[in-house]
C-alpha cells in the first residue's frame, strides 16, 4: 500500500458521504469489488483479523473498515481509492470537508418536505415513460411520504409483506391497503416466510461482510419479479426514519459503547467463544477520533448509519439484484441534514411528520384501522423451513464447540419454543418472566446462527 498519491494513479472507486454502496478491497493483492467475495484470496487457508471478527460478531456486521478477514477491508465514507500499475493502493479522504459543508444546512419543516418532493419528482421525470415505479409500501411514514411525493400515481406498482403470524392482518398490510385505496394505486400483498431457502443467494451477494439477515427481501423481490417483468424503477425509503427522528441519543462514554451505537436490535453473536485473541485498536481509534463529536445527536446519528451501512446497503442492493433501478432521496446529504437539523422537540417521535400527515388526511394511526404489530416473521420462517445444523467440525477451528452445539440445539422451531415466545411477548407477563431470568433461547440461537452461517460457508469453501 502506498502512502502518497501520484497523478498517474487510476481512480478505482469513490464512496459517497455514507459509503452507501460498499466497496471492498484486498490491501495485499490490490483487488477491489462491490462484492466482498471477489477480493477474498482463493487460498484454502483463511487468515482472520481478530478484532474485525470480534466486531462482526458483536455488531452483526463488519464495521470500521475491516471485515473478519485479515487483508479484506472496505472504503470509509467520502474516500477515493486509487491504484497504480503495480496494484499498489492509495487513498484520498474528503470526509471532514464534505460533512462540514452541509452540517448546518437548515430548512423549515415545509421547505424540507418540499425539497423531498421536488427531488422525488425530478427523479420521476428522469425515468423512461414506459417504466413502472416499484414501491415497497409498508404503510410507515417513509413509504407513505414517498407515495405522496410522486406526481403520477398511475405509474406506481406497490407491494407489501406482513410481519405478523396472519400476514394479511399485519399492521403494515392494513396500512398499505388503506393507502392504496386512498391514492387509487395498484397494490398487492406478498406472502413470505420461506426465505431460509435463500441463504446461498444471500452469501453469494454479501459473503462474510454481514450476517445472513435479509433473505426475506430476496424472497419478497423474487415474488415481485414473478408478477412484473421488464426493467423498472425502484423507490426506497432507506433510513428516512433515522434522519426524521426515530433514533434517541445514546450516552457514549468509551470505545466499548460501539455495539450500542450500531443499533443491531440484538441480531448478533457472542464473541466470548471465539478462539482468537483480539486487541481493540480499531475501536480505540474510532473513539479517539470521534469522542467529542459523538455528543452531538446529529453526528451520532450519522456515525451510527455509517457504521451500519454494510448491512443497510442490502435495501438497495437486493432490488438491484432483480434488475430494479433503485434510488432513494434519503441518501442525499442535503435532505438528510435538513431533516437532522429540524428542532429537536419537533423531531422527537417524528412529531413534525405526524402533523404533516394529519394535515394531508394521511394520519392512518388515528383512523381506527386494526392490525397486529407483533413481529413473528422469523418464527414463521423457522417453522416453515428448518435450518440445517451448523457444521461443528468446520467451525471448531475458530469457535468453542459447545457454543456451536448450543446454537444447533436451541435454533430448532418447536411448539414449546413458540409458546414460550408468545408468553415472553405479552407486556406484563413477559416482563415478569424476564425478571425471573427466563430467556428466549430460540431467538438468541437464531441470531447467532445468522452470524455464524456465513463463517461456516467461507470455511467450507476452503475445505472443498
Amino acid at each position: 500500500m502506498k502512502s502518497k498519491l501520484h497523478s498517474a494513479d487510476q481512480l478505482v472507486f469513490e464512496s459517497d458521504w455514507l459509503a452507501s454502496n460498499p466497496f471492498f478491497y484486498n490491501d495485499i493483492s490490490g483487488f477491489g469489488s462491490e462484492n466482498v467475495n471477489d477480493v477474498i484470496s482463493s487460498s484454502p487457508t483463511v487468515e482472520f483479523h481478530a478484532e474485525g471478527f470480534v466486531n462482526y460478531l458483536q455488531c452483526g456486521f463488519s464495521v470500521l473498515g475491516q471485515t473478519p478477514i485479515k487483508n479484506v477491508k472496505f472504503l470509509p465514507p467520502c474516500t477515493k481509492l486509487y491504484k497504480n500499475i503495480n496494484n499498489e493502493l492509495s487513498f484520498a479522504d474528503t470526509s471532514k470537508e464534505t460533512l462540514h459543508k452541509w452540517f448546518d444546512f437548515r430548512l423549515s419543516e415545509n421547505d424540507t418536505i418540499d425539497l423531498i418532493r421536488s427531488r422525488v419528482q425530478e427523479w420521476e421525470a428522469s425515468l423512461p415513460s414506459d417504466q413502472y415505479i416499484v414501491l415497497p409500501l409498508s404503510g410507515g411514514y417513509d413509504s407513505r411520504l414517498l407515495l405522496w411525493c410522486l406526481r403520477d400515481k398511475s405509474r406506481v406498482r406497490a407491494f407489501t409483506y406482513g410481519i405478523s403470524r396472519n400476514q394479511a392482518r399485519s399492521i403494515e398490510t392494513v396500512y398499505a391497503k388503506a393507502l392504496a385505496k386512498h391514492f387509487n394505486i395498484e397494490w398487492k400483498h406478498i406472502l413470505i416466510g420461506d426465505y431460509h431457502n435463500y441463504i446461498p443467494q444471500w452469501y453469494e451477494e454479501f459473503g462474510i461482510s454481514t450476517h445472513a439477515h435479509g433473505m426475506y427481501h430476496i424472497e419478497f423481490y423474487q415474488k415481485i419479479r414473478e408478477q412484473i417483468g421488464g426493467t423498472h424503477a425502484f423507490l426506497s425509503g432507506i433510513i428516512g426514519d433515522i434522519w426524521a427522528g426515530s433514533l434517541n441519543q445514546k450516552t457514549i462514554t468509551n470505545s466499548n459503547c460501539l455495539q450500542v451505537l450500531c443499533h443491531n436490535h440484538s441480531i448478533n453473536a457472542s464473541s466470548i467463544h471465539l478462539k482468537l485473541v483480539s486487541d481493540s485498536n480499531l475501536k480505540n481509534r474510532f473513539w479517539t477520533d470521534n469522542r467529542d463529536a459523538l455528543s452531538d445527536i446529529r453526528y451520532q446519528t450519522i456515525a451510527a448509519m455509517r457504521l451500519k451501512i454494510i448491512l443497510l446497503s442490502y435495501l438497495m442492493r437486493i432490488p438491484q439484484r432483480f434488475v430494479f433501478n433503485s434510488w432513494s432521496p434519503f441518501l442525499d446529504i442535503d435532505i438528510a441534514m435538513a431533516m437532522l437539523n429540524l428542532p429537536s422537540q419537533r423531531r422527537f417521535k417524528r412529531i413534525w411528520q405526524t402533523d404533516f400527515f394529519v394535515k394531508e388526511g394521511l394520519d392512518l394511526e388515528n383512523q381506527h384501522l386494526r392490525g397486529s404489530s407483533y413481529n413473528s416473521l422469523n418464527r414463521t420462517a423457522l417453522k416453515n423451513i428448518s435450518l440445517s445444523p451448523l457444521d461443528e467440525r468446520i467451525l471448531s477451528s475458530v469457535f468453542d464447540s459447545e457454543y456451536v452445539r448450543f446454537i444447533n440445539k436451541h435454533v430448532r422451531s418447536t411448539g414449546f419454543n413458540r409458546a414460550k415466545a408468545r408468553l415472553l411477548s405479552t407486556r406484563k407477563l413477559g416482563k415478569c418472566l424476564r425478571l425471573m431470568g427466563i430467556k428466549d433461547l430460540n431467538i438468541e440461537a437464531y441470531y447467532a446462527y445468522l452470524c455464524l452461517k456465513p463463517v461456516e460457508m467461507l470455511l467450507l469453501r476452503g475445505a472443498i
